[in-house]
């Protein structure tokens, strides 16, 4: 079993984060806009094994953040967190969220839609990374309410 919940500390998601693949600094400060995080914690452990932030960023709401420790995958808690994420953007007035999606078929199963670059808001470092297209390959999407 796990449990999610609202958190205000950042550090252990970043590690996550960083363990599961994301250009993530857990030396970092918390990233200006945070609107939302949560974590997915097992009961019996208290191990972290997912998390997900929302931000806004330029004027945009962005679901900045989404992991889950790859041995916990496919468990139905990526989806919840996506969702949680989704209603709060929503709650708050957003038409349409972004993301910049390493997994783009993932998030085109729940709605979301491939969006050229160029079509995009300024919400993303990866359009700058020089490892972009190069090494990295995210896909910029969007979701309309």
């Amino acid at each position: 079993m796990h449990s999610i919940k609202i958190t205000e500390d950042y550090y252990p998601l970043a590690v996550l984060f960083q363990r599961c693949g994301l250009e993530v600094n857990p030396n970092d400060n918390k990233p200006e806009g945070i609107v939302k995080m949560w974590k997915c914690e097992d009961e019996e452990t208290g191990e972290l094994i997912g998390a997900a932030t929302v931000q806004l960023l330029n004027g945009v709401y962005v679901v900045k953040h989404l992991a889950i420790d790859e041995e916990h995958r496919k468990t139905g808690i990526g989806k919840i967190l996506l969702q949680l994420a989704e209603e709060e953007l929503k709650n708050l007035g957003a038409s349409e969220i972004w993301l910049s999606g390493k997994v783009p078929d993932y998030y085109l199963r729940f709605g979301w839609e491939k969006v050229q670059p160029e079509d995009a808001p300024s919400f993303s470092k990866c359009l700058k990374c020089s490892q972009f297209n190069q090494v990295c390959f995210p896909s910029i999407m969007k979701k309309l309410f």
